[in-house]
């Protein structure tokens, strides 16, 4: 997943961005086709914001978290967006339209390669 990095009101890290890259990383396996996001980390007064999106074909992912540790707020917007990507990716394979995704076709096939290489006769 590629990903740009925008700082507000806080200074460029480099320890920040590694972190930061290494958790996307971990949940962009749960993402069906590859994707692109953009990583906004702000500071206000005591607090800092971290706001990721990631657009993919399939939708638009957003998920903003505050806290008074960045790495933190790290952490917390990863845990959203993991979510999402899991229900998302559940929804997509799952659905109750078969023809609409590729593992339920896939599915369907191997049934079906399977009913006819027995002969016709349903086991039961």
């Amino acid at each position: 997943m590629k990903l740009n990095y925008t700082f507000k009101h806080l200074d460029h890290s480099d320890a920040l961005l590694k972190y930061t890259e290494e958790k996307m990383d971990e949940i962009g396996k749960f993402l069906l086709k590859e994707g692109y996001g953009n990583v906004y980390y702000s500071k206000t007064k005591n607090e800092f914001c971290i706001e990721v999106t990631v657009n993919t074909r399939e939708k638009y992912f957003k998920a903003t978290s505050y806290s008074m540790d960045a790495y933190t707020a790290v952490d917390l917007v990863v845990e959203k967006l993991e979510k999402q990507f899991l229900k998302t990716r559940k929804i997509m394979q799952y659905h109750k339209k078969p023809e609409l995704s590729r593992e339920a076709k896939i599915d369907q096939l191997n049934s079906r390669l399977e009913f006819e290489a027995k002969g016709g006769k349903k086991a039961s």
